[in-house]
């Protein structure tokens, strides 16, 4: 299929992508069919859903084609999006914690955001991936939010403000690696195609399966609606793909793709229980109500907030 695509890792994974919505479309066609006059409310939530995601996708995959810069300002613009709306959601009153945690984060985002930022001789320290800039902003972030409070000569909440504040900023430090997997070199493009892949079948599948399956809670007070068989059925699928999706990681076999994709899928979930527990101890339905369906921004990413940064150091670390 020529659609035009001239990026390889895109124009491979077009069809697919096409394929998958054109699946799941299929599938909310047919449930709407058989269960209107029984799940009206869960039925709209669903195509709303699903509205809001296409785009989103579209946008996603058009950003790749066109380089870091465009991926790296849609991702940052997310990034920084998810920062704010966990701020707002904690009611973090210092703004000095804020506005340095994000600070941090925008010049990370930037740097990230530079096709040759290897090339860069003052950066050379960071290493051809960036890695070095990934650990430099961790350190100077949590470094100058436990700072803040010393300058203001308080010890008031101290523990419970830094505490949550460093939560928002690693979430969010996470969730810029998805950036950083553009830099590794020519594997970077299909890295990134791979982690949304992953994340969108796992979580799409997970649904389908919890749906029509579902019989036995997963974690129960973290996520009512989660089950084994939902979980079971999110891993396989995110396998299968995995296995299909091995051109994107041209060094790996599909069987250690399909291997890779179960592991992200793990991790995955566990992101999705994680940013879950922080809901429920805050006492939130959603993060926001910025996405019509999802809830707000990190409702959307909580599991890409994981699986970047693993999959970005796991290639890392296997000399891709």
């Amino acid at each position: 299929m020529d659609l035009g695509i001239e990026t390889e890792a895109v124009a491979l994974a077009a069809p697919y992508v096409l394929g998958f919505m054109g699946f799941m479309y299929g599938i909310l066609i047919v449930f709407t069919a058989l269960k209107w006059n029984q799940s009206q409310d869960v039925i709209r939530n669903m195509w709303t859903r699903s509205l809001v995601a296409t785009p989103l996708l579209f946008f996603l995959f058009a950003s790749l084609e066109f380089g870091v810069a465009t991926w790296g300002f849609l991702v940052g613009v997310f990034a920084l999006g998810a920062h704010r709306e966990y701020c707002a959601a904690i009611e973090l009153k210092d703004k000095g914690m804020q506005m340095f945690g994000m600070s941090v984060l925008l010049i990370l985002i930037l740097l990230a955001m530079n096709p040759d930022v290897s090339e860069i001789e003052a950066l050379s320290w960071a290493g051809p991936n960036g890695a070095g800039l990934l650990g430099l902003a961790l350190f100077i972030g949590a470094f100058g939010t436990w700072a803040v409070p010393i300058i203001q000569d308080r010890s008031e909440n101290v523990t419970s403000d830094v505490g949550r504040a460093l939560i928002g900023f690693v979430l969010i430090w996470f969730f810029i690696h998805g950036i950083f997997l553009m830099h590794l070199g020519a594997i970077g493009v299909g890295a990134c195609i791979f982690a949304i892949v992953n994340v969108s079948i796992t979580d799409s599948f997970a649904l389908i399966f919890g749906r029509i399956f579902g019989r036995h809670k997963f974690r129960p007070i973290l996520s009512p609606k989660k089950t084994w068989e939902g979980v079971f059925g999110g891993l396989t699928m995110a396998g299968i793909a995995g296995y299909i999706a091995q051109p994107l990681l041209g060094s790996f076999t599909a069987i250690e793709t399909a291997g890779l994709a179960v592991l992200l899928a793990i991790i995955g979930t566990m992101g999705d229980l994680m940013l879950s527990s922080l809901k429920r101890d805050l006492e939130l339905k959603d993060w926001s109500q910025m996405l019509p369906g999802h809830g707000g921004i990190l409702d959307r990413v909580d599991s890409f907030i994981l699986v970047a940064p693993a999959l970005y150091w796991i290639l890392l670390l296997l000399g891709v």
